[in-house]
Parts: C-alpha cells; structure tokens; sequence
C-alpha cells in the first residue's frame, strides 16, 4: 500500500478566509457595541476615539502614500539600471576601501 499524498482535498483559501473575514466581523459588531453602550455613560467618548485614531489614521496615509510612490520609484529605476546596484561612497568606505 503506498503512502497517502496531500492533495487539493483540504479546504481551499476561500473557506479558510471566510472564517477570518467571519471573525473579523463579530469583532467589529461586538466593539461597535460596546462603544455605544459606554456613550450613553460617558458622552465624551466619541471625541476621545476621534483623537485616538487620528494617529494610526495617520500613519496609514503616509504609509499609503509614500509606499506607493517608493514602488514606482524603484521600478523605474530597475528598469532605468536593469537591476544593477550601485553601492555609494558611504558603503564602499564600510567595506574597507578608503577614498
């Protein structure tokens, strides 16, 4: 009797990210939730979650912002130099070469 090999038989990434996705989701009802029950305690709360998350918002825009334009950069640049690197004086001085 040969051995059994892993096949496609398993669930696929569909099925596996649905369960995420699923996850996700309940978290956000439940968070949801809570926040609206602590502002009918404490009507302040929505201020403070706007100054919370103007910081990872943020963040995100230049993390956006700058990634993309770092990708375009460096395939022009790839494509310019056809993948050659060159190292500049700073890296050939760590290396040991002197000027």
């Amino acid at each position: 009797m040969s051995p059994r090999l892993p096949g496609k038989s398993g669930p696929n990434s569909v099925q596996k990210n649905s369960g995420t996705w699923m996850a996700m989701a309940i978290v956000l009802v439940l968070t949801t939730g809570f926040i609206g029950l602590v502002s009918v305690i404490m009507p302040a709360i929505g201020k403070m979650l706007l100054v919370v998350a103007a910081l990872p918002a943020f963040i995100a825009i230049h993390y956006f912002t700058w990634g993309r334009w770092l990708v375009a950069t460096v395939e022009v640049e790839e494509r310019d130099f056809g993948g050659q690197i060159s190292l500049s004086d700073d890296q050939r001085i760590g290396e040991g070469e002197v000027e």
